[in-house]
């Protein structure tokens, strides 16, 4: 009976997975859309917005290329912001986006 030999995983990425990684990179550089992340219902951040149009405990309504992003929730507070990245916190009930034309 012969032995199978197990090829071991290669610690080098394939040439699809670096195409893949570049290609989700270009499309929010190239696009200029925003990337939302939430932990739960409680943690919120958006990377790529480009200004708060409206901010209360109740509702953070954000401008982002080609969106409006409207947070409500209660107790919504933004706990940092930097130049191109918001992180939100409180109890997340919604989060929706509507078109700018």
């Amino acid at each position: 009976m012969k032995k199978e030999k197990q090829k071991a995983a290669s610690p080098k990425a394939t040439v699809r997975e670096r195409l893949a990684d570049t290609l989700e990179t270009a499309k929010e550089v190239i696009l200029d859309f925003a990337r939302i992340e939430m932990l739960g219902n409680r943690e919120l951040t958006v990377e790529n917005y480009k200004s708060i149009v409206e901010y209360t405990e109740k509702e953070i309504i954000l401008l982002a290329n080609p969106n409006r992003i409207r947070i409500s929730g209660c107790d919504l507070e933004i706990k940092s912001i930097a130049r191109e990245m918001l992180y939100i916190t409180g109890k997340i009930s919604s989060v929706e986006f509507r078109q700018e034309v």
